[in-house]
């Protein structure tokens, strides 16, 4: 594999730190501050990260089975050029055949203004078929050609996916994330019939900046196809028959505000939305956050709102198949065990967090105060749409949560455990002593007590900037 990548890693440079704006773009490791900080013509290990929910008082045991791991090797060609290859997996989205776990090759070289990237996917079983296949990643935020002013403005355009995951605490993932049908079939059955799929793409778009001292603005504009029945009638829930299709167009868009000040302050706003979501399937319509950290003598203080809007029709698509997950009942759209629409769908949720710190020599010890409300959707087991009571037809009706936790700190390591209480409105908690193959006959409680684990090395430090991190 190592004889594959290092003639490729040659080719690869240096994307502008201030093109992020959430700490899961931080995460992935192709925005780094200073280069110089790398050695030239070497491989390093650059970073790691491991996250698991070891113990919950509904699921007893948990390790391995929500784990998330990722880890990254990067090539400093010189300060206008870098590569890395990285791996990252998820088994909590599919832990049988694991197929979440992805292979990913960063190109990334700037020439005077410009700077080029792309990310590429390695598939180790294509098709099943025990294949390889090295192609672009095709809903990735890494890809993208960019320009950089003389007067303070840069222009980014994302060829696959302009960027609009919102928030940190309440991280939503791609807004403008988009689902349609492909294969032109007369009727949306249960099972396909044909070779008809569901496609889930994201929206590609240009990003405009301005940047500031110590701060940024930018706006983003994004436009995407998509597939869509064209007869009046049709409706996926109630009418799923179509005589034909067309390709129609949704349009996207974003815009925020970023101020940080390493190792002492930030401030983020973010907004991002989309239209069409009665025909596209999405899972967001739009979604708003604003961030607030602060760093006064030892004492860390971080507070976030997040807002979203669900989409008005979201498919419930398969983890596993390209298809729909509710094949028994023939639902395409979220749906409670009695075939009605969830309540979530169509409506604004919003959440609030809290959290603070302080520093000792090599620990931070801290609180945390979060809640939810009944309708808020993100990209967590505790979202709405996934957290529900036996039956679905409510959520877990608001959601306080109070955790304590501490980061250990070991040079350029951070050991993060935390103990978090949760108290839901309504019964969603599986009860471990109450499970069985029919969800109607589980039972399940209010509160549940979580045991969480996080591990992050990053070779230039910047894991040690509680801007991000705390």
């Amino acid at each position: 594999m190592f004889k594959f990548f290092i003639p490729l890693i040659l080719l690869q440079p240096l994307l502008c730190y201030s093109q992020t704006t959430t700490q899961e773009n931080i995460k992935q490791g192709t925005a780094i501050e200073d280069p110089s900080s790398y050695p030239n013509e070497q491989l390093v290990l650059d970073r790691f990260y491991y996250e698991d929910n070891i113990y919950s008082s509904s699921q007893k045991t948990q390790l391995g089975d929500s784990i998330g791991f990722g880890m990254s090797i990067r090539y400093q060609k010189d300060e206008h050029s870098f590569s890395t290859f990285r791996f990252e997996t998820d088994p909590a989205e599919n832990r049988k055949d694991n197929e979440t776990s992805t292979f990913e090759i960063i190109y990334n070289r700037s020439f005077q203004a410009f700077t080029f990237q792309v990310d590429l996917d390695l598939q180790t079983n294509d098709s099943n078929s025990g294949g390889t296949n090295l192609g672009i990643d095709l809903d990735s935020d890494d890809s993208y050609i960019s320009f950089a002013g003389e007067k303070n403005y840069e222009i980014t355009f994302y060829p696959l996916n302009f960027r609009t995951d919102i928030g940190d605490e309440f991280n939503t993932r791609d807004v403008t994330r988009i689902s349609y049908i492909e294969g032109s079939p007369t009727s949306i059955t249960a099972v396909p019939t044909n070779d008809e799929q569901v496609v889930r793409k994201t929206i590609p778009g240009l990003e405009f900046k301005y940047k500031m001292p110590d701060s940024y603005a930018y706006f983003g504009l994004g436009i995407g196809a998509y597939l869509y029945p064209t007869n009046s009638d049709y409706d996926i829930t109630e009418n799923p028959t179509a005589t034909s299709w067309e390709r129609k167009e949704v349009t996207a868009y974003k815009l925020g505000y970023l101020y940080n000040v390493k190792r002492d302050s930030r401030i983020t706003v973010q907004f991002a939305a989309h239209d069409k979501t009665q025909e596209t399937g999405a899972l967001l319509e739009s979604a708003a956050s604003v961030g607030y950290f602060k760093r006064e003598s030892n004492f860390l203080v971080e507070l976030e709102y997040t807002h979203t809007k669900a989409g008005e029709a979201p498919y419930n698509i398969s983890r596993t198949s390209n298809w729909f997950e509710n094949v028994a009942f023939d639902k395409k759209v979220y749906s409670d065990e009695n075939g009605d629409v969830q309540d979530w769908v169509g409506k604004t949720g919003s959440a609030y967090s809290f959290k603070l710190g302080y520093n000792f020599d090599k620990i931070t010890p801290y609180i945390s105060l979060k809640h939810q409300d009944e309708h808020f959707i993100y990209n967590a087991f505790e979202s709405a749409h996934v957290l529900r009571v036996d039956d679905k037809t409510q959520s877990h009706g608001g959601l306080n949560r109070l955790g304590v936790g501490s980061y250990f700190y070991y040079g350029r390591l951070f050991f993060n455990p935390q103990l978090e209480w949760q108290k839901a409105r309504n019964a969603v908690f599986s009860n471990s002593t109450g499970v069985t193959n029919d969800r109607m006959q589980s039972s399940f409680t209010k509160e549940n007590l979580v045991l969480s684990m996080n591990m992050t090395f990053v070779f230039d430090g910047s894991n040690l900037d509680q801007n991000w991190w705390f």
